[in-house]
């Protein structure tokens, strides 16, 4: 395959790539846009309620209820599960509870359903009213950040918290006005896609705005193997060709029954991937951005051994490598620069990256260090 060919193909197929989210149904096609609301009454106290979905929440996606459903503001949460807010209303032992989410390329009915599933366990009187209000206005950008770096590009002069959610690569909400910046892998080398839906159209841009400009700082903004993206680029290709093939066939759209291992070994035979494949063996690479000049800066990889997500607590460090970069210029409109590293090959684990700049006068210090758990595939910031 010729390389503008390869080019075509692998933009028509690299956001299935990581893509965060769920499957969508194919028997009920997206209706207009808009936010779609219920309300209606428990006889559960507020208390009651939240222990009553606890247990929900730990049967159902085997997650505590401070990360399935965290409060973002007083008496309001954020669902994790299906991106929605839930709003409560105590008095006299009751609970009036209000549910709100955004039916962009989702079929309202899907999203019915939901709020149907959680306003059962809620003891709701059925059947439930909805109301269709105003859409959410969307922005989008690409954007070299992690979710760390969202919120603090946001600080805390802001209504927006951010949300530990399994379902995004990153995500911070607002209940008042009803905001969300929904992050999601967009492509190879660490760049994500932010999407921002506010109640205006000035206020998505604005906030979308300040988290492009609040990224523009000096530090680590992403890590991966460019052995294991290169291998997705592998797949991918193979995986089009396939398609390509069956459409080619019978003039229509299905999903052809062909051997991928197959087309994926002729794809890693062409000589240009060749090349690439064996300069890709063992090389580890960081996105980064400086704000003046170097005389070099050097990336160091240290394993944590031992370490447990659930407490931060390892066992010990070790040395993996180092590279340096020499003469690195601060990037033109906030692009990252790119610092590779040769180590022997990562087992899923985590892992510190630690940037050390050294200026004309021969002085180092630290630009950032982050540390990132490794899945075997993807680097996610801890």
């Amino acid at each position: 395959m010729s390389q503008a060919k390869r080019a075509l193909v692998l933009a028509l197929v690299l956001g299935s790539w990581g893509a965060a989210g769920r499957a969508q149904p194919l028997v009920s096609p997206p209706g207009p846009d808009a936010v779609l609301s219920t309300r209606f009454l428990t006889p559960l106290s507020y208390e009651a309620a939240l222990a009553r979905l606890a247990s929900y929440y730990d049967e159902q996606v085997g997650r505590k209820l401070p990360v399935a459903f965290p409060e973002i503001a007083p008496h309001c949460h954020f669902e994790v599960w299906h991106d929605m807010w839930v709003f409560f209303e105590p008095a006299n032992g009751q609970t009036t509870v209000t549910l709100k989410r955004p039916t962009q390329g989702i079929a309202s009915r899907l999203v019915k359903s939901w709020m149907l599933d959680l306003a059962g366990r809620l003891e709701a009187a059925m059947p439930l009213e909805f109301k269709e209000e105003p859409p959410l206005h969307e922005v989008a950008g690409d954007i070299y950040a992690t979710r760390h770096d969202l919120a603090r590009a946001l600080g805390t002069e802001t209504s927006m918290r951010p949300i530990t959610t399994w379902e995004h690569a990153g995500m911070m909400v607002s209940a008042a006005p009803l905001t969300w910046a929904v992050m999601a892998p967009a492509g190879l080398h660490g760049v994500h896609r932010v999407t921002v839906a506010a109640e205006s159209a000035a206020a998505a841009k604005q906030l979308l705005a300040k988290l492009m400009q609040g990224v523009l700082k000096p530090g680590i903004y992403g890590a991966y193997s460019e052995e294991a993206e290169l291998d997705q680029e592998v797949r991918n290709l193979a995986s089009s060709q396939s398609a390509a093939v069956g459409v080619t066939a019978s003039q229509a759209v299905y999903i052809p029954n062909m051997d991928e291992k197959y087309l994926q070994g002729k794809v890693r035979a062409e000589p240009e991937m060749v090349k690439r494949l064996a300069a890709a063996q063992g090389q580890y690479a960081i996105r980064f951005r400086v704000d003046r000049s170097y005389r070099k800066v050097t990336v160091n990889w240290v394993s944590l051994d031992g370490y447990a997500r659930a407490t931060g607590k390892y066992e010990g460090e070790r040395a993996l490598g180092q590279s340096a970069l020499p003469n690195p210029k601060p990037p033109q409109a906030g692009s990252p620069l790119t610092a590779r590293t040769k180590l022997v090959m990562l087992i899923p684990g985590a892992y510190r990256v630690r940037l050390e700049g050294e200026s004309a006068a021969g002085q180092a210090g630290k630009i950032d260090e982050r540390t990132y758990w490794f899945d075997g595939k993807t680097f996610e910031e801890l």
